[in-house]
């Protein structure tokens, strides 16, 4: 989802045989779902009858560029440890 709703989402599906289910078109609006994506169903003891839908990214590949800085301060960073190796 890339932007924060503006208030709660509440869709009915109904099971099926299999167990298969249909996404309301809503919620996989909200979630930003497509065809493919993959969700994880989280269904916890201590609430019966809830169960929490969470969107897998396909796809992380870039997600965390930066977060070490450039690649060249990753470089450099590097050089300094494996020079620290040898005193």
């Amino acid at each position: 989802m890339t932007e924060t709703l503006a208030r709660p989402i509440e869709a009915e599906a109904r099971l099926r045989a299999k167990n298969q289910l249909t996404l309301p078109e809503p919620i996989a609006d909200a979630l930003d779902a497509h065809p493919d994506d993959v969700l994880v169903f989280e269904a916890d003891p201590a609430q019966p009858g809830v169960a929490h839908v969470h969107l897998v990214r396909s796809g992380f590949a870039g997600a965390l560029t930066g977060t070490y800085g450039t690649t060249e301060d990753v470089k450099a960073y590097l050089r300094e440890e494996r020079a620290a190796w040898g005193e």
